[in-house]
């Protein structure tokens, strides 16, 4: 060919390659034209992508604590991509799809070989699907054929414009079927081989990365010996792709299959329904327990219950909470979430129940606040009546006097109710701000009774309430799942308050120990208060060191009381138990130091008031200042006597008489009366000199009975000697006697420890009572006539 020939025939050539270019990409032009209109005409389907999850539930380490199957009956777990064995990710890529990386969600040599393959086989044997294709498989499942084959490899080309290669990774090992109703590889994990993808082995990888492919013919549990085939061949494509060396190839093959499902974790159960009810959008939930404390509190609640069980108590609650953080570090709702018989799927930690005694230590701490009190300071321990509500002593006695830290170590009810008159409207409110949501009814729905348990509480509420005496007067609510939000606090109480009745609260003695306890190095100091419900239905122990609080309640879910049921005796064992193994495990034994609100003082050792010019015997007592009274003693009181009558003298009549000093204790009027009533040797003050003509004023008589303003009701069809109101009054031990008038008429003169009985007449009635020397005191009663039994209104 000459030179002219061949210039012509590189110029048509020219014009080929040129039109072949421009036909190449004018049909590429028109597919993408094709691709973007079927895009608009048939959007990806995003939310197939995110099927129903199970809720997943974990400690605040990442150990799985209960999962809840989905709504259409699957096992799917949430995983993220660095939660997976990164040998799972080299090993999944080289046995599907080793060109992940470089393709656009399809591969079309392998199309071309798997066409091929099919072809020669007279039968679909392979697919040639991408990772990518695959999971627009599994996003819309379709009979395998060309047509279903075409629609994934648009959906594949939709799926990599939208995710990265990384997140399509991960929807793969989240949507993967594995056999049953196991989808995704973090349940597949935990079913087959009890841990999370992060710990599989590298024969447990092989496993998994075979299953998704035919599921339901290879999977080991049914096909055991198809399961052993699959994992052979994976592990053979990953020696020849040097994933793995001959020897661990041989490690993978021998290694055991397992041949059932393993049982998922099943711990906090009842903790994990309430966070699943609370957060309904979350499929993973972390919450605040931690893993080895709730496994210790779980394991002590069944060994606990079991000698209970056999007396007819039989069951009970733990809730633990971290102070600092107000985080639920372990929640044990019952002792056997699955024993039937004992209803264990109720969760105790949220029941509402009666409290007993529980909620003293805040009205004391709150008393302490607003300067009622100090914990020397002694309080009438005496029978009283408020408008015909009595209340007594769980053990039915009166001590007549004790100091307030004995009345609160000593759980006794009369002091606290006396406290409580003082200061109910502010105890109502601290307890409503404080988080017990269960008192959702008026202040007049309790009354009095309210500090003796007239309410309910929750275990969790209650515990939550304590870690904020802990926590030195802050309080805020219990947290449940982990955040990075700090807890929103609010100040309820002083830290003197707070620091005053730790101390005590923490000098009890204990069930397992000596009452030296204290003096015991190896074993923990703890504040702790237990109470007791009416009708003895419930028995709690709630206690506190500065880390954790802990409580526990032990009961019947029946309601049903029983004669062992007291909070001091079956419940506070458990609390020392859960202590020492926190001691052992979780917490550096420390106690709480004395904040500068707080200061000691020399008070009198009978009143507990500072100190007055008679007192001679003092002790140490803690006090607010700014908020304790500094009114001295009274009690002790020096009196002149007349050496010739006897008689008591004033600064008036003791001109020209001959006399001499003597101390005496004048106690308040109700103690003189009840300590003279019931035998305690009181010495009588002198009577004032009766021919003096100076009034000496002296404290009145304080009326007991009847209440101030009751309405009391009798009838005509019952006898009149079972409707008589009771006359009582209490006098100082200086008082001989009493007189009473009705609507100012004499009614009857005794002593003070004498009891009158009134025969009332219908109407409106002031009854007065006048002391010996001229004091006197007053109330008004409204007399009703009607039929039924008489009583007074409460």
């Amino acid at each position: 060919m000459d030179f002219r020939a061949r210039i012509a025939s590189s110029h048509l050539f020219g014009k080929g390659k040129a039109r072949i270019l421009g036909l190449t990409t004018l049909i590429s032009f028109l597919l993408f034209l094709v691709f973007l209109v079927q895009n608009i005409i048939f959007p990806l389907p995003i939310f197939k992508l995110e099927k129903l999850p199970s809720v997943s539930t974990y400690s605040s380490e990442g150990r799985l604590l209960r999962v809840f199957i989905s709504g259409d009956g699957r096992y799917r777990m949430r995983v993220k991509l660095n939660e997976i064995n990164p040998f799972l990710l080299k090993a999944i890529i080289a046995y599907e799809d080793r060109y992940f990386f470089y393709h656009f969600g399809v591969n079309p040599f392998s199309l071309v070989r798997a066409f091929m393959t099919n072809i020669k086989a007279g039968k679909i044997v392979c697919g040639g699907s991408t990772i990518t294709m695959q999971i627009a498989r599994m996003m819309e499942p379709k009979e395998r054929n060309i047509f279903s084959k075409l629609i994934e490899i648009f959906r594949a080309l939709q799926l990599e414009l939208r995710y990265s290669k990384k997140e399509l990774l991960e929807i793969y090992f989240n949507l993967a079927p594995y056999g049953g109703n196991i989808e995704g590889v973090q349940a597949a994990s935990y079913l087959y081989f009890g841990k999370p993808p992060g710990q599989l082995s590298k024969g447990e990888v092989c496993l998994l990365v075979a299953l998704p492919r035919n599921p339901e013919k290879t999977r080991p549990d049914k096909y055991f010996k198809n399961a052993h085939k699959i994992r052979k061949n994976v592990a053979r494509r990953l020696l020849s792709f040097n994933l793995i060396s001959k020897k661990g190839y041989d490690e993978i093959i021998n290694e055991p299959l397992p041949k059932k499902r393993k049982e998922l974790p099943f711990f906090a159960p009842h903790l994990a329904q309430i966070v699943k009810s609370i957060y309904p959008d979350k499929s993973i939930i972390i919450t605040t327990l931690n893993y080895n404390l709730q496994i210790a509190c779980e394991k002590l609640a069944k060994e606990y219950i079991l000698p209970l069980r056999k007396t007819g108590i039989t069951n009970l609650s733990v809730v633990v909470i971290e102070n600092k953080t107000y985080k639920v570090k372990a929640l044990v709702g019952s002792a056997c979430f699955f024993d039937e018989k004992y209803s264990g799927q109720v969760n105790g930690g949220i029941a509402p129940r009666s409290p007993g005694s529980t909620l003293k230590p805040f009205l004391y701490a709150i008393s302490l606040d607003e300067g009622i009190i100090t914990p020397k300071m002694v309080i009438p321990d005496l029978p009283v009546d408020y408008t015909g509500y009595s209340p007594e002593n769980y053990d039915g006695k009166y001590r007549g006097v004790v100091t307030c830290e004995e009345a609160l170590f000593q759980s006794l009810n009369i002091p606290a109710v006396t406290l409580y008159s003082k200061t109910k409207n502010k105890f109502f409110n601290f307890l409503k701000e404080g988080g017990i949501t269960t008192i959702n009814k008026a202040f007049s729905h309790y009354g009095l009774a309210l500090i003796l348990g007239s309410c309910e509480v929750s275990l969790l509420e209650l515990t939550n309430l304590y870690a904020g005496i802990a926590n030195l007067g802050k309080f805020s609510s219990y947290r449940l799942i982990e955040d990075n939000n700090p807890p929103a606090e609010k100040r309820l109480l002083s830290l003197a308050s707070c620091y005053i009745i730790s101390e005590i609260l923490a000098k009890g003695e204990r069930p397992d120990l000596p009452s030296i306890w204290e003096a015991t190095v190896d074993l923990p100091k703890i504040a702790w208060k237990t109470g007791t419900s009416y009708g003895r239905r419930d028995a709690w122990t709630i206690g506190y060191n500065p880390d954790y609080t802990v409580g526990v309640w032990i009961g019947n879910f029946s309601g049903e009381g029983h004669e062992n049921l007291v909070g001091g005796e079956v419940a506070t064992p458990l609390l020392f138990d859960l202590f020492k193994f926190l001691t052992k495990n979780l917490y550096s034994e420390k106690w709480f130091s004395k904040p500068e609100g707080v200061s000691l003082r020399e008070v009198c050792a009978i009143s507990g008031l500072p100190k007055g010019e008679f007192c001679d015997v003092g002790v140490e007592d803690f006090y607010i200042p700014g908020a304790s009274t500094n009114k001295k003693c009274d009690f002790h009181k020096i009196v002149l006597i007349d050496n010739k009558t006897g008689y008591r003298l004033c600064p008036v009549c003791k001109q020209h008489k001959v006399y001499h000093e003597r101390l005496f204790i004048q106690y308040p009027p109700q103690l003189a009366t009840y300590f003279e009533r019931n035998g305690y040797p009181v010495p009588k003050i002198p009577s004032h000199y009766p021919d003096c003509t100076t009034f000496v004023e002296n404290k009145a008589p304080v009326i007991r009975s009847p209440s101030e303003n009751g309405n009391y009701y009798v009838t005509d069809d019952v006898k009149e000697e079972y409707q008589r109101i009771l006359f009582e009054a209490s006098a100082p031990n200086s008082i001989k006697k009493i007189h009473w008038l009705v609507d100012g008429r004499l009614f009857s003169s005794k002593s003070p420890t004498e009891k009158v009985f009134y025969t009332p007449t219908a109407g409106k009635h002031k009854i007065t009572c006048i002391d010996n020397e001229g004091n006197s005191s007053e109330v008004a009663i409204n007399v009703v006539m009607k039929r039924g039994q008489p009583s007074a209104e409460r």
